[in-house]
C-alpha cells in the first residue's frame, strides 16, 4: 500500500487521512453478510461484565476479521504511522452503536465530544462504514490535532463553544455543539477512515431511519492497550491457543 509521506505527515498533524476500503466490493459483501448472520445470536447472549459487546460481535465474525486486520499492507501501514516495529490490536469492534441516547439526557442519538486516549496514547485506528453515515446518519465529527493537546485545554475549549450556544445555565458535563475547526466525516463504504481515537471527537444527530453500522479496530505499539483481549480468549476458548506465535503477537496475547 502506497501511502505518500506528505499522508503520514497530514495523519501527524491533523490526525487523520483516507484510503480506499481494503477489503473491496466483493469482501464488503461477504463481511455484511456476515455480520447479518452474527447479529441475532450477539444480540441474545449474555456476555460477561466488562466485555466490550461490539467487540464481541466482531470476534463472532471469525477468521474473515481475523485475516482482515491481519493483512500485511495494513499492519505495515500502521508500524509505519506509529513508528515501531511491532504492533497489535488493543480495541475492536463492529455493528450499530447509534441506538445509545445523549448521555445528558436529552431524546438525540448522538455521542457528545469526547477522547479515547491523549498526547502520550498512541494509537492508530481504522474504521469503515458498512452503511453511509451522512449528514443525517450520525457522522463521526473530529477536531483536527486535538491529540497533540493537553486534555483538559481542549476540554475548556470545547465548554466555552457550548457555553457560547445560550442553551445552558450552568456548566454543562457533555459538549455537542460544533467546533469552528471540527470536520464532519460523512463516510462512504468505499473508504476507510484511518485515525488517531486521541482526537476529540463526537457525532451529529442520527434522524434517518435504518442502521448506522461500522467495523474498526485499533492497532497499538508494544505496552499499548489490549482492551478485548479477553472477548477473543472467550470466543476463540477452543482455538486461539494453538495459533501461529506471530498471530498471537498481532492480537494481544503475548508479554
Amino acid at each position: 500500500m502506497e501511502i505518500p509521506d506528505v499522508r503520514i505527515e497530514h495523519f501527524h498533524r491533523n490526525g487523520f487521512f483516507f484510503i480506499p476500503n481494503p477489503l473491496g466490493v466483493e469482501n464488503m459483501c461477504q463481511l455484511e453478510k456476515r455480520q447479518r448472520q452474527v447479529e441475532p445470536e450477539w444480540e441474545k447472549s449474555a456476555w460477561p461484565p466488562g466485555f466490550n459487546r461490539m467487540a464481541c460481535q466482531f470476534f463472532l465474525l471469525g477468521e474473515v476479521v481475523l485475516q482482515l486486520v491481519e493483512e500485511p499492507a495494513l499492519v505495515d501501514l500502521a508500524r509505519r504511522l506509529l513508528d515501531c516495529r511491532e504492533v497489535h490490536v488493543g480495541a475492536c469492534g463492529i455493528g450499530d452503536a447509534s441506538g445509545i441516547l445523549a448521555e445528558d439526557g436529552r431524546p438525540q442519538r448522538q455521542v457528545h465530544w469526547h477522547v479515547d486516549g491523549s498526547p502520550a496514547l498512541k494509537q492508530v485506528s481504522l474504521r469503515t462504514a458498512l452503511d453511509r453515515h451522512d449528514a443525517e446518519n450520525g457522522p463521526l465529527r473530529v477536531l483536527p490535532g486535538s491529540h497533540l493537546r493537553p486534555n483538559k485545554e481542549v476540554e475548556e475549549e470545547l465548554l466555552q463553544v457550548e457555553l457560547a450556544t445560550g442553551q445552558h445555565d450552568e456548566h454543562p458535563k457533555h459538549f455537542f455543539a460544533a467546533h469552528p475547526h471540527e470536520v464532519e466525516i460523512k463516510l462512504e463504504p468505499r473508504w476507510t477512515l484511518v485515525w488517531t481515537p486521541s482526537c476529540w471527537h463526537a457525532t451529529g444527530v442520527k434522524s434517518a431511519p435504518g442502521p448506522r453500522r461500522a467495523i474498526s479496530w485499533n492497532y497499538f505499539p508494544a505496552g499499548g492497550r489490549k482492551r478485548d483481549v479477553e472477548a477473543l480468549k472467550y470466543i476463540f476458548a477452543d482455538e486461539w491457543e494453538s495459533w501461529t506465535l506471530e498471530r498471537k503477537d498481532l492480537w494481544g496475547l503475548t508479554n
